[in-house]
């Protein structure tokens, strides 16, 4: 076991030294640092650079307490490593593993799950470019129930940054009971948290108008799409006056 740890160490170390010496041209991975930092309105973030796709997950875009409205983060300090997705909202165990032919055909990656959920995925070309390439928000199927931004291959936006060199964007949020139940008979705090689901979805569209022209995005130039339940999250944008001027429905 000792060996194998000594040897993960090696293979790690060598790689991040490989992805620094070599020329940017003949590099697969790049995960240094410096290579793919950039400031948001809480701090700096890093991820990695994955086939010439700058690639960042598990980047939060809000925080809340349960079954109220989300609210802005605290600022951090220093460079918060964003290279794995963060976590999925909490939802009912699923059997489809149990069926072989669907879970050959979706390979779905579930992850763990956390109420500290609201948290979402940026893939593009460029980073601090000036560049202002359209930016495409993915919001994950599964009924309002189940699912996350990245539990299907399918939601992995690196082809799509790389062919229509767009900035692809997909979101984690609340969902069932924590994002749906109306409490709002149990005071003020609780007034929305029949919707909150849907207003975390409209605090992540925020978060992309005011960050994301730093990866390299056009913040005016954002457009929303959906899945079945995605879908229905799009219509559901269409009518929340809140979500007004944040994105470009399709």
């Amino acid at each position: 076991m000792k060996q194998l740890i000594l040897l993960l160490s090696i293979m790690l170390s060598a790689g991040c030294v490989w992805a620094q010496d070599t020329p940017e041209s003949s590099v697969i991975i790049n995960s240094t640092t410096k290579a793919s930092t950039t400031q948001t309105e809480y701090g700096k973030v890093c991820g990695y650079i994955y086939k010439g796709i700058y690639t960042y997950k598990g980047i939060p875009y809000a925080q809340a307490k349960r079954f109220e409205t989300p609210k802005a983060l605290e600022p951090w300090s220093g460079i918060r490593s964003c290279r794995t997705y963060g976590p999925s909202a909490p939802q009912p165990t699923s059997n489809r593993w149990n069926n072989d032919a669907g879970a050959f055909f979706y390979l779905w990656y579930e992850g763990r799950q956390s109420e500290d959920c609201l948290c979402l995925n940026v893939w593009t070309k460029g980073i601090n470019d000036g560049k202002k390439r359209p930016v495409l928000v993915w919001f994950h199927g599964g009924g309002f129930a189940e699912g996350c931004g990245q539990d299907h291959p399918g939601y992995h936006g690196h082809n799509l940054a790389d062919k229509g060199d767009v900035v692809v964007v997909t979101v984690n949020h609340r969902l069932n009971t924590l994002g749906y139940t109306d409490l709002s008979e149990y005071g003020d705090k609780y007034k929305y948290s029949g919707n909150v689901g849907n207003i975390d979805l409209v605090e992540a569209l925020k978060w992309v108008r005011d960050n994301i022209s730093n990866f390299g995005g056009d913040p005016n130039c954002v457009t929303i799409f959906g899945q079945s339940g995605g879908g229905a999250k799009v219509s559901s944008m269409l009518c929340m006056p809140m979500a007004k001027d944040y994105s470009i429905a399709q």
